[in-house]
């Protein structure tokens, strides 16, 4: 059978593992997408962290906020809900609601700003500790993920081994997990859902049918709002409505077909222990529009040093790049570029620069939006790259190595360019 582990509330719960006091009691972690990301002054301490992600986890962040300087800007309150405690949410606080409307809800709940160094250790902690219980894992998210015991536990003995394991989680690391089991992988994740918070739940083949009929046809993972809407127009509501109309799903292709055999738990989708990563990438909302081109360079500077440290440490040599730039008015300026160098910091700085210079075609708009992203990586073959630029290109990727072990160890500002001053 194959396994589904989801962390109830994780960011909520992990905060709790540091502080009894808030058991029990409405707790809210918010985001803000790490405006102090472009802080002129240099931060000591001010650390890049990069790991597995989440949902409304940045890609790139920094840790060691405080609730005062973090949500509150005089009198204007900032940030989204990312994670409610149960106690918040029966207030009717809900991920990614704005941090003003949740404390409106909820006025007494406890506000935190994230620690996604401590989530991202507690979530590697238990994959590590259920690695050596479950045969097969693959990290989902930041706090779920699937695990394959087909041929290592019998059907008969499976719920009693996901009760060892949510007590196991639950007493080695002070979370709760709610797990599904099934021979299927999506509704065993269907499942989960199904009996949150600190739940279990076994579906054998024989009872697939009737665990998903009632179910509405928007709660199965993966069933996207398109889809969902244009299931609706043929009448279908539930999972059971799907399930007697296979050639419909049929005529809608190949996804529909994909789609049709997880409804059915007969896709036969097994679990991957690892999964390639495609691409680098780093965006960041303006909390204040930005019309001074030259605070914008400054930014995409800024921005482009915490990407290229990152690439750095995943030894991987990007050729594809996408900048994109969004302004007032949901107008938007993007465009992907090829290009077969080494990468390297100087080079991607210069390159980043020309490019969101070609990009900016609102002059006159104030700009909200700005991201970049690497893919398609090659290795450091000369064949394969640009042979002009090979030998400084070279010289250039040594001394990012040595860069990237004094920022590791002194902290992401301890070597910045000029243009950032």
């Amino acid at each position: 059978m194959i396994l589904h582990l989801d962390l109830d509330s994780f960011f909520a719960s992990a905060e709790r593992t540091r502080n009894i006091d808030l058991i029990g009691k409405p707790l809210i972690v918010g985001g803000r997408g790490d405006p102090f990301i472009f802080d002129k002054k240099p931060a000591k301490a001010k650390k890049l962290i990069q790991l597995n992600q989440g949902a409304f986890v940045p890609s790139l962040f920094h840790s060691e906020h405080d609730a005062s300087s973090y949500f509150f800007e005089g009198n204007r309150i900032r940030g989204i809900v990312t994670t409610a405690s149960y106690e918040a949410r029966r207030c009717g606080v809900k991920t990614a609601m704005s941090i003003r409307e949740a404390l409106s809800l909820c006025p007494q709940a406890i506000l935190l700003p994230p620690d996604h160094l401590l989530y991202h250790t507690l979530s590697h902690e238990m994959m590590e500790m259920l690695g050596k219980e479950i045969p097969l894992v693959e990290q989902y998210s930041i706090d779920e993920l699937f695990g394959d015991v087909t041929g290592w536990i019998d059907d008969k003995d499976m719920y009693d081994f996901i009760a060892y394991l949510q007590d196991k989680v639950a007493r080695e690391m002070l979370l709760p997990v709610s797990i599904g089991a099934c021979n299927a992988k999506w509704i065993a994740k269907l499942a989960t859902s199904r009996v949150k918070p600190y739940g279990l739940k076994v579906v054998h083949d024989n009872e697939i049918h009737d665990f998903v009929k009632e179910i509405d046809i928007h709660e199965f993972p993966g069933v996207g709002r398109a889809f969902g809407k244009r299931m609706e127009r043929y009448g279908i509501k539930t999972i059971a409505d799907a399930l007697t109309a296979k050639s419909l799903f049929e005529g809608w292709g190949r996804q529909g077909r994909d789609l049709y055999a997880r409804l059915s738990g007969t896709d036969h989708e097994g679990v991957s222990a690892k999964q390639s990563r495609k691409g680098v990438g780093i965006s960041r909302s303006m909390d204040r529009p930005i019309l001074d081109r030259k605070e914008f360079y400054r930014r995409v500077t800024v921005m482009v040093r915490h990407w290229t440290h990152t690439i750095e440490r995943l030894k991987v040599n990007p050729t594809t790049f996408f900048f994109g730039i969004g302004y007032e008015h949901h107008l938007r300026s993007k465009k992907q570029y090829t290009t077969y160098r080494i990468f390297n910091e100087q080079f991607i700085q210069h390159f980043a620069r020309e490019k969101f210079m070609e990009l900016d075609i609102y002059l006159t708009l104030p700009i909200l939006y700005i991201s970049m992203s690497a893919t398609k990586f090659l290795h450091h073959d000369p064949k394969a790259v640009d042979i002009f630029e090979f030998e400084n290109d070279k010289k250039m990727h040594r001394l990012d190595s040595a860069v990237s072990k004094a920022r590791e160890k002194y902290g992401m500002d301890i070597l910045r360019s000029g243009h950032e001053l």
